[in-house]
């Protein structure tokens, strides 16, 4: 099962597994704002909780709501890549772990925190090399892309044109928290990874 380190930067966030039997509602309205916006319609639960059952569940993969004290967060799957609809070439290396997020909230000063403690937390995992993710068609504006980009994923050359896929390793990772504190000493490994 999936948990954040024991860094004391992440004491203000928690992470717990998806309960099919009490979550549906949340879930629901998660993947509404996702795929309908501020639309008022509702997201059809045909195909939703079938996805959830034939998630892999070993390990740290599965479904999981990040949150700060009670609030939900966001929603973060742990995939195997080969699960994640990439190109073969995306998951030949034994080291990937493919994820989706998916935000109740589009400001991203609430999720920047708990989403780098999350890819922290992954990364603390010595297996874990890459983190692939991918989105559907969006802008450079798109607060999800602002999110990965800030925490160390950079966009793939080989995109299709429906998905973008962007990619995190560990150098890029502490790379960019290298970047976003000025203390370029912090984080050798980044500099020679």
């Amino acid at each position: 099962m999936f948990a954040l380190s024991t860094n004391p930067d992440y004491a203000a966030f928690s992470v717990r597994p998806v309960n099919k039997a009490t979550d549906r509602p949340v879930v629901r309205e998660i993947f509404r704002r996702e795929f309908y916006g501020d639309k008022r319609l509702s997201y059809p639960d045909e195909g939703l909780w079938e996805i959830y059952d034939r998630m892999e569940i070993a390990g740290s993969f599965g479904a999981y709501f990040v949150c700060r004290g009670e609030q939900v967060l966001f929603l973060l799957e742990i995939h195997p890549p080969i699960q994640m609809d990439l190109t073969s070439d995306y998951f030949a290396d034994p080291g990937a772990v493919g994820i989706y997020f998916f935000t109740l909230s589009r400001d991203e000063t609430i999720c920047y925190p708990a989403f780098r403690a999350c890819i922290a937390s992954l990364f603390a995992e010595p297996a874990i090399t890459r983190i692939l993710t991918s989105l559907g068609q969006a802008s450079e504006y798109d607060p999800k892309t602002r999110l990965l980009e800030k925490s160390g994923f950079s966009r793939q050359s080989a995109s299709s044109g429906r998905t973008t896929v962007y990619c995190c390793t560990r150098a890029s990772f502490h790379a960019e928290k290298v970047l976003s504190t000025g203390i370029l000493f912090a984080f050798p490994s980044a500099l020679t990874e």
